[in-house]
Formats: structure tokens, sequence, C-alpha cells
């Protein structure tokens, strides 16, 4: 592949920046520099300039090489602030617990950027945090003048490729090789960027993006979740495709998919039909077992993925503001919540209690109400089948079809 000029700064080699982002700059031409802290993976980089990429299926396995990519300790200031100021686009995959460890060495670059009457510096913002743009600038606020600020585009983005955690290597293997699903477009906001908007193949800008940002987050990400809690609280299930695998959890997890969807389509008038080609579509990607994405991975992080605007009970929210009932999503929640009680040995505490300070609902909420009675079926150790039998006549009963 022919190289061009352009240059992309990555923070963090990790699965999504290895696994996603990076590739789509390099299959295009464009040289990639990671900025990381991890020194054997920066050196490793350094050293090979590429690393294998490896689309799986439950078919077969397709080999492909990043090339043109080197990398920058993340702890040398001057290497850090020098890539991200020649750079024409950067990109951060860290992770939302440590997006402030990296603003510092941002800042001192866009500052130098502006001195020099530079082009604004783009920021494709590819983590799992709702309202990620104007997160990063309220942070943002204070480190740089109103001028430095306008140089800076805050690009929100829906990472819907998967990349589960990589098992430990073999002898021989290359350390830097990372598995993906074949999936691979990135969705963007192509109202947030300054200057021009970005033109690379497979990164494609959406307007308005918050539509994007919400299918994501509400059908994907939650319908994930909901399959993880229930594979793992009744089956003890290992592996996400094990789960999904089970007629009643695949059940469970589309019916939860299909309440939000609906919700999304009537919140902003999109059209029905590709929303449940999107839901079909996932049903099957979460059956891909070469992946080998655990239950553990995907439901980690409790209190995260039951806060309020994230994936279980923003859903649940959007659904209950389209004036439906969030019953299969409820289900779901009511399962992470089970398993947080046990986890963390909360069986002496009132679930309702924990529930509310988890998700900042009000104690009235028809999703806490809901969420509390699934709860108690996973308490009498029900089957899948009764507590599905049970939210039917739930959804049922809400919307009239019976008394």
């Amino acid at each position: 592949m022919q190289k061009n000029s352009k240059k992309a700064v990555i923070f963090g080699a990790g699965n999504i920046g290895r696994g996603f982002i990076a590739p789509l700059f390099s299959f295009d031409g464009w040289r990639v520099t990671f900025i990381d802290v991890a020194l054997p993976v920066v050196e490793k980089i350094n050293a090979d300039g590429r690393y294998p990429l490896n689309i799986v299926s439950d078919e077969n396995t397709v080999t492909l090489s990043v090339e043109n990519v080197s990398a920058v300790d993340g702890n040398d200031a001057d290497a850090t602030v020098k890539a991200l100021v020649e750079c024409d686009i950067a990109a951060t995959c860290v992770g939302a617990k440590a997006i402030k460890y990296i603003l510092p060495n941002f800042v001192s670059a866009v500052k130098k950027r502006t001195a020099e009457k530079r082009p604004p510096l783009n920021l494709l913002i590819c983590e799992n945090l709702m309202d990620a743009d104007s997160f990063i600038r309220g942070l943002l606020k204070d480190m740089l003048t109103e001028e430095e600020l306008c140089g800076v585009g805050l690009v929100e983005t829906s990472v819907g490729r998967m990349v589960p955690v990589p098992k430990a290597k073999g002898e021989g293997e290359n350390p830097l090789a990372i598995s993906v699903e074949e999936y691979g477009v990135l969705p963007v906001d192509r109202d947030a960027f300054k200057g021009e908007v970005l033109e690379v193949q497979n990164i494609v800008p959406f307007s308005p993006f918050r539509y994007y940002v919400e299918r994501k987050l509400y059908i994907h990400n939650m319908g994930h979740a909901v399959c993880a809690y229930l594979g793992d609280v009744l089956y003890g299930d290992e592996y996400i495709c094990d789960s999904i695998s089970r007629p009643e959890i695949r059940l469970a997890v589309q019916n939860a998919m299909i309440e939000s969807a609906l919700a999304l389509s009537k919140k902003y008038g999109a059209d029905f039909e590709p929303l449940m080609e999107h839901v079909w579509d996932l049903l099957g990607r979460f059956k891909n077992r070469a992946l080998g994405d655990t239950c553990a991975r995907v439901g980690g992080d409790i209190p995260r993925k039951l806060a309020n605007s994230d994936r279980l009970i923003g859903a649940a929210k959007n659904i209950l503001e389209s004036g439906k009932s969030p019953v299969y999503v409820c289900v779901g929640a009511a399962a992470a919540l089970y398993k947080y009680m046990r986890e963390n040995k909360c069986e002496e505490q009132n679930a309702k209690t924990v529930f509310l300070s988890l998700t900042s609902l009000d104690k009235d909420s028809p999703i806490t109400n809901h969420t509390l009675e699934f709860y108690r079926l996973f308490e009498e150790k029900k089957e899948l089948c009764e507590i599905l039998n049970f939210a039917d006549k739930m959804k049922k009963r809400e919307s009239g079809m019976i008394v």
C-alpha cells in the first residue's frame, strides 16, 4: 500500500487502539504513532514497524498486517508533544478513567500548535462514555484559553467492533498480534470537526450523531450486558457465545434490544427496519466463538453499567420516555443487581437501597419497581423461562392486552 504524508496519533496501543482505530488509518495509507506507557509494547512496535491483525470468525481466520506504525513512551512528555504537534489527527483509546492522565501532554501540544498557527487538532474520542465530548471539554476549559480551545475538535465516535481481552500468547507468538471480529466501520460526529471533515475509508461522518451514540450504547452495549449477566448469574457461563446460544437468553436479549430499538426509532424519527437489521446482526456477532469474549469482561464494572445514563438504565429511561415499559431491559438490570449484591456481600442490605444508590433513580420509578420485581425472582432461584413468562405477562398487562 502506498504511504501518504498524513499522520495519526493514537493514545493507547491496547485492544481498540491496535485492534480497530490504527488499522483504519494504516489501511488508508496513513502513518500511525501510538502513545502508550507500556514500554515492552512501545519497544516492540518500534522494532517491528508492523503487527498482525487476525480477523476471526467461526469459519476461518484472516491475518492482515498493520503497517507503517511507530510508538512513543507516554511518560516522555517532549516526544509525546512533538508527535501531537506534527500530526493531522489524534484519537484516544485509553478507557474513560484514564483520559485525565493523557490531557496534560495534549494541552501542551494544543498550546504549541496554536502559537505556531497550525491547523485545528481534531481528537477522535473512542471511548464507551456518554457525552464524552462534554466531559473532555469540561476538563480542558480550565487548561486552555478560549482561542486554544477553539483549535480543538472533540469528535465523538461509535466504537462497534468487538475486541475482547487478548489471551496469553504462546511461545513464538507475536505479542502484538490481536484478534478482532470482521465488523470494521467507525461512525463519527460530522458536526464536531474543526476545519476539514476527516476522509478515511470506513470512518463515516454522521449528523446528527447523538442517534449513533445511543444506538451503540442502548442497543449493542445494553444487549451485550444483558447477555453477560443472565449467562453468568443463571448458568455460570464463561463465554458470551455460550450464553447467547441458549434460546431463552437469546429471547431475553432480543426482546430487550427490540424495546430499545423501538424507543430510538420514535425518539429520532429513524426507520425501524435498519434498526432491526442491526439487532439481528448483533445477535449473530455475539455468537462468534472465535472471539473468546467472556461474560466477566462484558459484565465487569457493574456500578458504571448501572449508572443513570449508561447502557441499562439509560436504555430503560429512553423506553419509558417513549411511552412504553422497559420490561426486558429491567430483567437484565435485575440480573446485574443480583450479581453485584453477591459479589460485594450486600445480602444483608436492602436491595432497593443499593439499586437506588447505583442508579440515582427515583424510588417510585417504574424502572426501579420492575427491576426489583425481577430481582425477587432471581432471589427465589426461578428459572429464566419462568422469569420471562412473568415479563411477558407484565408487558401484556401494561399494553392493555390483559387485565
